[in-house]
């Protein structure tokens, strides 16, 4: 719902604001007075391009703004989230500028956004009925859903939908399997001969790095003889030895331990590392006794990581990863295993979902059939009825290739003369029988997927009478549905107002205001008894204008 709408220095607006109603706003004035201005702004803001031209004279910019309660309508809200635009709760709001040097801004809820965003956001929130481009009844796209909400077959539609997308993941599965079947074979024996490659090389989680260890300490055997054996001399066995010395040292202090008892600790503590020298001398003397210069093992390792160093070169780039595509490549054998299996059960499927796919699309196709007629027909009457006599409406249907919607392609033709042939309503050119042909569309239809405002511009252009008072119960009625706004020149249609605009335009010293008043009852008579008198309002047009709206 339009709650309401802005305009600062727009066109030749100094500002106004209106407020929308619930039900039907009737927009009323004289010739020129400015309705179209309240067309043209809302327009703008469902992202119409535009130029500068609409910026007041002598003003650098033009605003406009719309503010709308969305609370029923999840698809915006939708819309919002996948645009990373937080929601306002039950509101939305639209700021669009444009300045006198051409650039523009958009604001969706007080974030920056771009026209892109704007026009994804706004579609099918307003259906404008005239010489516009927001007409979603008008789009070849829509007319598919629009003939199966009619039909009450939107259930089938989408368990048909539904079964074609299985179909289709199956069918493509299916084939990729087939024409993979060879691939499939050379590469299993690949893996089985990666895989039987690795278990001969008899890899063990860090084998590598001991091995590294070993031939380094056998490189370096000569050295480590020379260092283990010298040392082992110094602290024990060689002529003053650190051994000795510390046994020498121990020996005096014990002398003098009569003399000054506090040095006992000092000689337990030369006599405790003593010990601890004399395990360091034997255990370099066994790391000597031990350690062999081995020539043998050392080719063996050496050719132990030549062959490890071949592996990570195929295969990974440590013994542990390899380790790990092992098993990686275990399963994915596994899966070839029952390949054949797969294939099967993949065609069988198939096969089935393709049955079920003939028989619903062929039900589909039967009821959209039934329903186009039933649809035609209403329409066709209901076209009638506000004025366009010779009308002719077909709901044309031709089969397409198979897709989510079905194997059918559903147009809207219109003919404004039983002598013509009737072609895409989309290139109707009479905005009159165009917003005409839309009320009585909307009126048949039940609600479909789409906005939730109608706006119709001079719906009521070229007719009168009994006709113009059809178009007006048409209009009045879908207010019950909708939220409409209808710019009327008829008295007829304004009567069913229940929210009255008055659009008023004056000049005073040589400034052009425009001025939208929203009229009580009295002042609603009044307006009413303009449009039945012209220039001179009588008492007696008074009370017809009266009379007109009490019935």
């Amino acid at each position: 719902m339009l709650l309401g709408l802005t305009l600062k220095n727009f066109a030749i607006v100094d500002g106004i604001s209106v407020n929308f109603g619930k039900g039907l706003n009737i927009i009323t004035g004289e010739t020129g007075a400015g309705k179209s201005i309240i067309l043209d702004a809302i327009n703008f803001i469902l992202g119409d391009k535009a130029s500068t031209d609409i910026i007041k004279s002598g003003k650098e910019e033009a605003h406009v703004e719309a503010l709308f309660d969305i609370s029923e309508n999840m698809t915006l809200t939708d819309r919002l989230n996948s645009l990373g635009i937080q929601s306002a709760g039950s509101e939305l709001l639209i700021k669009r500028i444009i300045t006198s040097k051409g650039k523009g801004r958009v604001f969706i809820n007080g974030s920056i956004a771009t026209i892109g965003m704007l026009e994804q956001l706004t579609d099918g929130l307003i259906d404008i009925f005239g010489q516009h481009e927001h007409q979603s009844l008008l789009k070849e796209v829509n007319h598919l859903k629009v003939l199966d909400e009619f039909g009450g077959l939107t259930e089938l539609t989408l368990g048909y939908s539904t079964l074609y997308h299985k179909y289709n993941g199956v069918s493509k599965e299916f084939e990729e399997f087939k024409k993979n079947r060879a691939g499939h074979k050379e590469k299993e024996d690949f893996l089985r001969f990666q895989c039987k490659e690795i278990d001969l090389a008899e890899l063990k989680p860090g084998e590598e790095q001991q091995l590294h260890n070993e031939r380094k300490i056998l490189a370096n055997a000569e050295k480590l003889h020379s260092i283990t054996k010298h040392s082992y001399e110094n602290i024990y066995e060689g002529e003053g030895s650190v051994f000795d010395l510390l046994k020498g040292i121990r020996g005096e202090i014990e002398k003098v331990v009569d003399i000054d008892g506090s040095l006992i600790g000092i000689a337990e503590t030369i006599e405790r590392g003593s010990s601890e020298i004399e395990e360091a001398a034997f255990n370099l003397r066994d790391y000597r006794s031990n350690l062999h210069y081995d020539t043998e093992r050392l080719d063996t390792i050496e050719a132990r990581l030549q062959d490890i160093n071949r592996i990570k070169q195929k295969h990974g780039v440590s013994i542990e990863k390899i380790l790990e595509r092992r098993k990686e490549m275990e399963e994915e054998l596994e899966k070839f295993s029952n390949y054949d299996e797969r294939e099967k059960e993949l065609e069988k499927t198939k096969t089935e979902l393709e049955q079920k796919i003939k028989n619903r699309v062929t039900e589909l196709s039967q009821r959209r059939l039934k329903a186009a007629q039933r649809l035609s027909q209403a329409v066709e009457k209901g076209i009638r009825n506000v004025g366009i006599k010779g009308g002719k409406y077909l709901v044309d249907i031709d089969k397409k290739e198979m897709s989510p919607s079905g194997c059918d392609r559903v147009t809207f033709l219109f003919s404004a003369n039983p002598d013509e042939k009737t072609r895409p309503i989309s290139k109707v050119a009479s905005g009159g029988e165009l917003s005409r042909i839309m009320l009585v569309l909307k009126e048949v239809i039940s609600r479909v997927e789409g906005g939730s405002i109608l706006i119709f511009d001079e719906a009521d252009s070229g007719i009168g009478g009994a006709v113009a008072e059809t178009v007006g119960r048409k209009i009045e009625e879908l207010s019950k549905k909708y939220q409409v706004i209808c710019i009327t020149h008829l008295p007829q249609v304004a009567k069913f107002a229940k929210t009255h605009f008055k659009v008023t335009k004056s000049f005073k010293d040589n400034v052009t205001k425009i001025d939208v008043k929203v009229l009580d009852d009295e002042e609603g008579v009044k307006e009413l008894a303009r449009m039945l008198g012209g220039i001179k309002i009588t008492k007696k047009t008074i009370e017809a204008a009266r009379e007109m709206i009490e019935k």
